[in-house]
């Protein structure tokens, strides 16, 4: 038996945030915070602003109906920004950037997302099949928009 030494799971407060549209889109803003601190609204304002210039105009002819989500991720080890737009009816691109010190970057090929963005990915997920992908005549884009994890 394989016994790891990793740091035990613990959950951390998740926020819904705000509606913003940026763009062409419209994006719900999640943030995750590590410990007890407030969210560095200004810091991660520049983040947020920083990923945005990755998400292509709205085309629902194309498939791409102008939906998506970020998770601001204040964590143990560092400042996350994780963008995710709906693109070709049903794939979710997602570009991750971190801060070093002020200023915010793409994420390098070993970083990436972590266990605590999955869980804001995964309700985005079902929200996004049980409005957009639903098959209903209905307001799918105002339902998506007001399905939020809490």
């Amino acid at each position: 038996m394989v016994s790891l030494e990793f740091t035990p799971y613990a959950d951390r407060r998740i926020d819904f945030l705000e509606v913003r549209r940026i763009n062409d889109s419209q994006l719900k803003i999640y943030s995750i915070v590590y410990g007890n601190a407030p969210l560095d609204r200004e810091l991660f304002e520049k983040g947020l602003v920083r990923a945005a210039e990755s998400i292509p105009d709205g085309d629902p002819s194309a498939g791409r109906p102008g939906l998506g989500f970020a998770v601001l991720h204040q964590g143990k080890t560092g400042n996350y920004v994780v963008l995710c737009w709906w693109d070709n009816e049903n794939e979710l691109p997602t570009r991750l950037f971190l801060s070093d010190d002020q200023n915010w970057r793409p994420a390098r090929e070993n970083e990436s997302f972590c266990v605590w963005d999955l869980q804001v990915m995964w309700f985005e997920r079902c929200a996004y099949i049980e409005t957009v992908l639903s098959g209903e005549n209905r307001d799918t884009v105002e339902d998506y928009l007001t399905s939020v994890l809490h």
